[in-house]
């Protein structure tokens, strides 16, 4: 499915009642960036995206084929977005691969809203054996607070998107905390002062360690 994104970032701006100054001056870009998305010539990252969404209280742009497959289930979207289990992978564009059926009453039970879920995919095995390399996960973007010792997708300032366990060392500042043992290849990492949290993995498949 093709997605027209510029007619999504325009309307997304008009319905939070926002110029183009104003909605470029909140995601810290130039007014030049924001009009190259409404006009075509460039496509914001997965992360922008996510934040006009918190900016300007709309869903992404798949959100409409959302649709029950039975009395007690419903289709969440899923996207052709990749999240870095290690030090990060852009995610500039992305497309609906269709979606996945979850039970209302576990959503309800998780106290998930399925309209601020998407699902993805987890790239690499610093996250192992929380997160499998390729494993569908379940992103809830309306949890963006840190919570310790919970996984969450985050976008980097300069490294892109990252699924990591959040922590706090003995200082009390943030850390990302690799669930694989193997600290030589996969260390943990200091949080960037710019770093935002996308959303917080709520499932895997099996819930594993989460």
């Amino acid at each position: 499915m093709e997605i027209n994104i510029s007619q999504w970032v325009k309307a997304a701006r008009l319905k939070a009642g926002l110029t183009q100054d104003q909605l470029s001056e909140k995601l810290s870009m130039t007014k030049g960036n924001l009009s190259a998305f409404e006009n075509g010539r460039t496509v914001p990252s997965f992360a922008v995206m996510i934040k006009i969404c918190q900016i300007c209280d709309v869903q992404l742009p798949t959100q409409e084929l959302k649709s029950p497959t039975a009395e007690n289930s419903i289709i969440i979207d899923q996207l052709t977005v990749s999240a870095e289990c290690g030090t990060g992978e852009y995610s500039d564009y992305f497309e609906l691969k269709g979606g996945l059926s979850f039970s209302k009453e576990w959503l309800r039970d998780m106290k998930i809203d399925p309209l601020y879920c998407y699902v993805i995919y987890a790239k690499g095995l610093s996250m192992y054996p929380t997160l499998q390399d390729g494993q569908a996960v379940l992103i809830d973007t309306s949890q963006t607070i840190p919570v310790e010792n919970k996984v969450f997708l985050i976008a980097r300032d300069l490294n892109g998107l990252i699924m990591k366990r959040i922590s706090r060392n003995k200082d009390g500042d943030w850390i990302y905390i690799s669930d694989n043992q193997d600290k030589n290849r996969y260390p943990n990492m200091f949080a960037f002062e710019n770093d935002k949290i996308i959303g917080r993995v709520v499932w895997t498949g099996g819930n594993a360690g989460l």
